[in-house]
C-alpha cells in the first residue's frame, strides 16, 4: 500500500499524475541501458519514485526539472544523498535550454505530463543530436500516434517526424491504477534512439511544411492539397512513385521526403 495521505496533492493543471509502484520505475529505467557515466534528465520527478532507481544506477548526474515548488521539498533527502550527483531546478521542461545545465550525452527518462508531452518530444526532436535515447511515458493515445505506420488513422506529423529522425517502440502498456492519482486513459512507455543519420535525405524543414499542408485536410488527395505549388514542369507524383490521386496518410515518409523538395527554399 502507498501513502498517498502523506503526498503532495497533485495539480490537474500540470497534468501530474505520478507512478508509485517501484517495480515500475525499476522496469522503464532498464530500458534506458546502462547509466553509468551518462548525463540524465528527469522531467516532472514528483515524489522522487523514479528518481530514486535512477539515482540507484550511478549516472554521471542527473537533473531533474519541476515545475511545482511544493514537490521540489521532497527532494530534500535525495539531495543529501547524492550531493554531487543530484540537482532539482523549478522550471518549466518547455522552456529551458537542456545544454545549459547539463553536457551531451544525455539520456531523458521521463513520465510526461499529459498536457505538454506533444509539445516537450517535438522540442527535443529538434535537437535530437544532444540525446543518446529517450524512455518516456506518454498517454497511450499519443504514443500510438509516434509509432504509426501508414494507412492508419495514427499517421501524421508526429509519426513522420519522430520515425524520420529516431527509431520508436512501444515496449508495455501502464494502467491507470500504476498512477497517483489515477489517470481516465492508459499510459504506454516508448523508447526513443535517435539514428547516427536521419532516415531518408531531405531538408527537415522542407518536410514540416509538405507535412503541415497535406495533413491539415487528411481525407483530400495530394493533387489537391498541393495544386497551388505544383511544378508543371516535372512530375514530382511520378518520381515518388505516386499518381497524385493518394491521400496523405497513404504515402510513405521516403514518398513524403520525394515530395517534400517542392518547399525547398
Amino acid at each position: 500500500m502507498h501513502n498517498t495521505q502523506m503526498m503532495h496533492k497533485p495539480k490537474k493543471s500540470l497534468g501530474q499524475n505520478f507512478i508509485l509502484s517501484s517495480h515500475t520505475a525499476k522496469k522503464l529505467i532498464d530500458l534506458a541501458g546502462d547509466l553509468n557515466g551518462f548525463n540524465v534528465i528527469e522531467i516532472g520527478p514528483g515524489y522522487g519514485s523514479l528518481t530514486k532507481e535512477i539515482l540507484k544506477r550511478n549516472p554521471k548526474f542527473l537533473l531533474a526539472i519541476e515545475k511545482d515548488t511544493n514537490l521540489i521539498k521532497q527532494h530534500d533527502q535525495l539531495l543529501g544523498l547524492y550531493k554531487g550527483k543530484y540537482k532539482i531546478i523549478e522550471a518549466d521542461a518547455l522552456h529551458i535550454k537542456e545544454t545549459e545545465f547539463i553536457e551531451p550525452p544525455i539520456k531523458i527518462i521521463a513520465s510526461l505530463p499529459y498536457n505538454i508531452s506533444v509539445a516537450l518530444f517535438l522540442k527535443w526532436l529538434d535537437n535530437i543530436a544532444n540525446f543518446t535515447n529517450l524512455t518516456l511515458i506518454f498517454q497511450k493515445e499519443v504514443a500510438k500516434r509516434i509509432v504509426a505506420q501508414p494507412h492508419s488513422k495514427d499517421y501524421g506529423y508526429l509519426s513522420i517526424i519522430s520515425q524520420l529522425l529516431c527509431k520508436v517502440e512501444i515496449k508495455f502498456d501502464l494502467l491507470p491504477e500504476e498512477f497517483f492519482p489515477k489517470p481516465k486513459v492508459n499510459s504506454s512507455v516508448i523508447t526513443v534512439n535517435p539514428l547516427p543519420l536521419q532516415r531518408f535525405e531531405i531538408d527537415i524543414n522542407a518536410l514540416k511544411k509538405l507535412v503541415q499542408v497535406v495533413f491539415v485536410k487528411r481525407r483530400k488527395m495530394l493533387k489537391t492539397s498541393l495544386k497551388n505549388i505544383l511544378n508543371s514542369k516535372y512530375d514530382i507524383f511520378k518520381s515518388a512513385q505516386l499518381t497524385g490521386n493518394e491521400r496523405p496518410e497513404d504515402v510513405t515518409i521516403e514518398q513524403l521526403c520525394v515530395l517534400a523538395v517542392l518547399f525547398k527554399n
